[in-house]
């Protein structure tokens, strides 16, 4: 279930089934979203990110990404209400989520999978998620998460029970998304803040993902947006 640049640029997601998921160069990040000013130095009013997500649903870019863990749930609760304002998500726009551990208690296993898919299906108001993320598996040992029952396992039953049509992760060490990709159970990969104007950490994953033919998505490009308003008004 490769992906490969097709000739606008865009990634094509080639699954076992009939669906492919076409997106834009550019997708938009719905993290402030969740109203997280620990994380982004500022609030976000229910308002003001409904008028956001309206605004990228009607924009020129078809890919939005969320996750089950910014603002717990918030994200993906304002995301739906617009949904459901639309009668559903609009023809040839990709939503991707990420399954996240219970931030309460740290749970990150194959239960919690399923509990975090089943509360995005809820709160998006959708049957089933284009695109998931196994989301910041640094929070557990890659053999745990690679264990029978544990978190890969419970979301690809999720994926063949239908509930999800396409399988990502998404995390922070390069060495440990390396080892995930190189499984060849994930069809698209994230790196977050680590190939910026400063920081060219993950060269060699996007190279493993171009050999593997694994889409890669780089996110948080200005450095979840320090590069682009500077420390004074953004310190981190």
């Amino acid at each position: 279930m490769p992906s490969q640049p097709d000739a606008s640029g865009s990634l094509a997601l080639r699954p076992l089934g009939s669906t492919s998921l076409h997106v834009t160069p550019i997708c938009i990040g719905a993290a402030p979203l969740g109203n997280i000013p620990e994380d982004f130095a500022y609030e976000v009013s229910e308002e003001r990110a409904l008028a956001t997500v309206r605004a990228v649903l009607a924009g020129p870019f078809n890919f939005l990404d969320t996750a089950a863990s910014y603002g717990d749930g918030e994200s993906e609760r304002r995301i739906g209400i617009v949904l459901r304002e639309m009668g559903g998500l609009p023809g040839g726009f990709v939503l991707a989520t990420k399954a996240d551990r219970d931030l309460q208690t740290g749970a990150f296993t194959g239960a919690q999978m399923r509990c975090s898919i089943e509360r995005s299906l809820r709160l998006l108001g959708l049957e089933q998620l284009q695109l998931v993320y196994l989301h910041d598996p640094e929070h557990i040992p890659f053999e745990a998460t690679m264990q029978p029952g544990g978190s890969v396992e419970a979301l690809r039953q999720c994926q063949d029970e239908g509930l999800i049509a396409h399988l990502g992760v998404a995390g922070g060490p390069i060495d440990l998304m390396m080892r995930f990709v190189e499984t060849g159970l994930f069809e698209a990969a994230i790196s977050h803040n680590r190939f910026t104007l400063l920081n060219r950490e993950a060269e060699p994953l996007w190279e493993l993902c171009v050999r593997r033919g694994v889409a890669a998505v780089n996110a948080a490009p200005y450095g979840s947006g320090l590069l682009a308003k500077g420390p004074g008004t953004y310190p981190r």
